[in-house]
């Protein structure tokens, strides 16, 4: 046979190691964009005066900035003088005003500032925002001698303060959950807790007759059991009078007390003798009121806790206002039985429950969380509703926070599709998916034909230059232009919390949700047009995963998914499994158990390897019980790799991506011995490279990696600057040692690959005396389809009857560089 030299095109380039190598740099050739995203609200009030203030995660208020904390006119606009004096402001969560006008501002785990103090936990200001340094906790909140955090704040009619939360002592006092503070912040020593609660107290709501109710995480106080719900006589002292009937564990998050004395509680409860779909009516000894009967379709989770702000608001009239699940409405108005009231009617529910009610003056109600669309209006977490549920126009403050930007892909041109949490680029109106010029300009020319509302998880560009996208919501499919392709339908997975999107080489798509029990409901492949394949049916040969956290797609077709596994008997574990192209389970591939540092935590990517290796990264300690942090790899079977030793890591990896030269990048939020901080580099062997030096440090969260051909890599994430110039959510660093080095031209010259065009199976053979290692074949995107290694000085037979027709590349790997060829597959 005769043998045919393919024509040989480089397409990676890199410098030979003998060169003098500079550390990696913020390309200022790739123009920076300002990026923002809609904030957050945690808790609002109305002042007499019909001012608004407002405390959440926010770094703008209507283009001005402004963070945490601000003081807003009935129109919407910013008090302009009370921002002035508040000055430099730290993160905090509720509000609170006492009669005399003063605000009282709580935080969580963190010192509190603004108006030019800092206090621990609790921080008052004068009414025109300049501090009152006259209140001053010392030590404030503590739990375990760490700092702790008040969940709610009650002003007294005498001056005094009762403070509930997280924290066993306060300010040097032992003082379980609960404190009384004098009107300077000192602990008020003859209020009669005793040994207080046992656990978290999240609520405390004053009584008509001086006494208290609190609501909770305990199930005693002072010694005596009481599940989530007490009272309390106005010195502390329990009281053994009230008895709410409440299971173990169950737990009230938030209370409310109408006129009559009888008491509303939401939260996790499940009262002995009946059931509550997260909402339930007391008498006023604590029995059940079986004439409350709110409707069934009603849901008002536990997830709303009550350090945010108020998720129950009576109105004068005693019709009752709550925050409840997007599917009951977001905000429902009921009746004094608890049937909803048909005259308080939203035109869209929010596609998050809110956090906090705030009644107004004028009967509407003031709705703030992190919702991005509600009432007809999208990118306002913050709204007023008439007292008929209609959106009221006159007050739209635009609040924002630095974007967000979770995946970044690179079309043929070098353009750049990003995707994240993101309403406005460079001024202008750009919502959760962009393309940036190779410049960084953004490229208008790419129109989105409908909002995208829900944050974006993942994007997969397909060879004919359509991007699939992924949000919380949906999978769709958007042409070049940006316009939807309705060509592509995936009602499978609607309104499943997407997390994962992997693009097969053959044109379906694997999609992932992290938030399901078993991974039938998480795990699914859709069809070119978005129907769901049958013919993959996820099955595990024992046991069950839930909760499904990453996916990586080997090069022959099999797939690995990492997430929590329960065996048929023994304690859950996090691991990585491994299914056939069919869904089945492949039993060769060892679940090695990877021990987690938190519940939520676990491992959140992986990346395979030419030789078929796989790196996780996470948040975990151990791994087949051997101490790694956050760092690891596994062998081809799913063994650990003990050989792989990665430095010590403090923090959580949220992206890895392995370089062409074998090199593995990481990004997440973390610190390092040898690593720069959020962005490191490791050598093959898991050692940090110390050639990638803290020379251009993003100073938050990576998110999103990629190496462009040239070597250029593009970093997204929460970050704002790298080593302190401005880069907000997206970047482009220069760096050494991301490419392959090229092979000798001798090298190249010996290296025969046939037959031209190739059909079932490729031959190469390649120089023996140059040590050939692997061969690889990768797709039009770069990525690998095939992978085998040497076994000898032999030619080499790669099947690619399976693959479909067009230009792939063969990547012939030597111990000396790279050799690269294009090949045509008919």
């Amino acid at each position: 046979m005769k043998k045919n030299l393919l024509v040989a095109i480089i397409l990676l380039v890199g410098g030979g190691s003998s060169q003098p190598l500079a550390a990696q740099s913020l390309d200022l050739g790739f123009t920076p964009a300002s990026i923002y995203s809609p904030g957050t609200v945690y808790s609002a009030l109305e002042q007499p005066d019909g001012k608004r203030v407002v405390v959440g995660g926010f770094s703008r208020i209507n283009s001005v900035a402004t963070s945490f904390l601000t003081r807003l006119n009935p129109n919407g606009t910013q008090d302009a003088a009370f921002q002035q004096n508040v000055g430099t402001t730290s993160q905090m969560f509720r509000v609170v005003r006492q009669s005399n006008g003063q605000l009282l501002l709580t935080g969580f785990g963190s010192p509190v500032t603004a108006g030019g103090i800092t206090r621990n936990g609790l921080l008052r200001l004068n009414a025109d925002g300049t501090a009152d340094a006259s209140l001053n906790p010392g030590t404030g909140p503590q739990i375990n001698g760490a700092a702790g955090g008040i969940d709610y704040m009650l002003p007294l009619p005498n001056g005094q303060l009762l403070v509930v939360g997280y924290f066993d002592h306060f300010n040097g006092a032992t003082t379980n959950y609960i404190a009384r503070l004098n009107a300077t912040g000192t602990v008020d020593a003859t209020f009669n807790a005793g040994t207080g609660a046992n656990d978290e107290i999240l609520t405390v709501v004053p009584l008509a007759n001086g006494k208290f109710l609190i609501g909770g995480f305990f199930t005693a106080y002072n010694g005596v059991t009481c599940n989530g719900l007490a009272r309390l006589n106005a010195d502390g002292s329990f009281d053994s009078t009230f008895d709410a009937h409440l299971s173990q564990y169950d737990a009230a998050y938030n209370l409310a007390v109408q006129a009559d004395g009888r008491i509303l509680a939401s939260g996790y409860l499940s009262p002995l003798g009946g059931a509550a779909n997260g909402l339930m009516r007391l008498l006023p000894d604590g029995g059940i009121d079986n004439s409350f009967t709110p409707p069934t379709e009603l849901q008002v989770p536990y997830s709303v806790y009550s350090f945010y702000g108020d998720a129950i608001v009576l109105q004068p009239d005693g019709k009752i206002l709550v925050s409840s699940t997007p599917s009951s409405s977001g905000v429902t108005r009921l009746n004094t039985n608890g049937t909803v009231d048909a005259t308080f009617q939203t035109s869209t529910v929010p596609n998050t429950q809110p956090y906090s009610l705030t009644l107004l003056a004028s009967g509407g109600v003031m709705v703030g969380g992190s919702f991005n669309s509600f009432s007809g209006v999208i990118d306002q977490p913050l709204v007023q509703l008439t007292s008929t549920g209609a959106l009221d126009t006159s007050f739209q403050p635009l609040i924002q926070s630095p974007g967000v930007i979770t995946s970044i892909v690179r079309q043929a041109d070098g353009k750049l599709l990003v995707g994240g949490g993101f309403n406005e680029i460079n001024g202008q109106t750009v919502r959760r998916l962009a393309r940036f010029n190779p410049n960084g300009s953004l490229d208008g020319s790419f129109a989105l034909s409908a909002p995208i509302v829900s944050p974006v998880t993942r994007l997969a560009l397909q060879p004919d230059g359509r991007v699939l996208v992924a949000t919380f919501a949906a999978v769709q499919r958007y042409q070049a232009t940006g316009s939807l392709d309705n060509s592509f339908s995936a009602p499978s997975v609607a309104g499943r919390s997407i997390s994962q999107m992997l693009l097969q080489p053959d044109g379906r798509v694997l999609v992932g949700s992290n938030n399901a029990s078993t991974l039938n409901n998480s795990l699914w492949r859709l069809m070119t047009d978005g129907s769901a394949d049958a013919s993959f049916v996820p099955t595990l040969s024992s046991g069950r995963l839930a909760y499904l956290q990453s996916l990586a797609l080997q090069p022959d077709g099999k797939l690995l998914i990492a997430g929590n596994y329960t065996p048929t008997s023994g304690t859950s574990y996090r691991t990585v499994l491994r299914l056939g192209s069919t869904g089945a389970q492949d039993a060769s591939f060892v679940q090695t158990p990877i021990t987690t540092i938190a519940v939520n935590s676990g491992l959140n990517d992986m990346a395979v390897q030419a030789d078929g290796k796989v790196v996780v990264g996470g948040l975990f300690s151990a791994v087949g019980g051997t101490s790694r942090s956050s760092l690891a790899r596994l062998n081809s079977d799913g063994t650990h790799d003990t050989g792989f030793t990665p430095p010590a890591f403090s923090g959580t990896a949220y992206k890895l991506l392995v370089q062409p030269n074998n090199r593995i990048l990481v990004g997440g939020s973390f610190t390092g011995t040898g690593l720069p901080a959020n962005l490191g580099r490791l050598l093959p062997t898991g050692a940090a490279d110390a050639t990638f030096a803290a020379t251009a440090v993003p100073n938050s969260t990576v998110r999103a990696l990629l190496v462009q051909p040239d070597g250029t890599l593009m970093v997204g994430g929460s970050f704002t600057t790298i080593n302190g110039q401005p880069a907000m959510a997206l970047a482009r660093l220069t760096a050494s040692n991301v490419l392959h080095v090229q092979a000798p031209q001798a090298v190249a010259d010996h290296t025969e690959a046939w037959p031209v065009p190739a059909h079932t199976t490729l031959t190469v053979a390649p120089d023996a005396s140059a040590h050939p290692e692997a061969l690889d074949l990768l797709d039009v995107l770069g990525r690998t389809v095939r992978h085998q290694s040497f076994n000898g000085i032999a030619p080499a037979n790669m099947a690619i009857e399976n693959l479909p027709a067009g230009n792939y590349v063969l990547r012939v790997t030597y111990a000396e560089g790279l050799v690269t060829r294009r090949v045509q597959v008919q």
